[in-house]
């Protein structure tokens, strides 16, 4: 048999560092990714909600500084999962996000849209 020194600190190790160590956290989306899927049928790829032929979309203009300043976050993220309409006007995503990815889309992408950039491209998030 073979004497276990020091067990105390291995067996809070493994109590308190083993999801940590087993990776049982969740892997964080790109809600860029999300977006591109999801949301530029409506709002554009740039979130201007602008076709490529530069007709108008029937989304919101995420670009657009006056119509977003009077949106607050959590509204927004409260429409993105509920949808408008029942759906008709705008789909709910509330199976496909969290509310705190719904509020980390607003704050993270669509906050920060610039007309003419495309929300997604291959570069990761930092």
């Amino acid at each position: 048999m073979i004497p276990l020194l020091n067990s105390r600190p291995v067996a809070l190790l493994l109590v308190l560092g083993l999801p940590v160590l087993a990776g049982d956290a969740p892997a964080k989306k790109d809600l860029r990714v999300f977006f591109s899927h999801n949301c530029v049928v409506c709002h554009g790829v740039d979130g201007s909600a602008r076709g490529a032929d530069g007709s108008r979309l029937k989304g919101q203009d995420f670009t657009d500084a006056r119509d977003m300043k009077g949106l607050s976050d959590s509204k927004m993220a409260k429409t993105i999962r509920k949808g408008l309409f029942f759906g008709k006007r705008m789909p709910s995503f509330k199976s496909q996000l969290s509310e705190a990815e719904a509020l980390d889309l607003v704050q993270q992408v669509l906050r920060k849209v610039e007309k003419g950039k495309p929300v997604y491209s291959e570069t990761p998030l930092k």
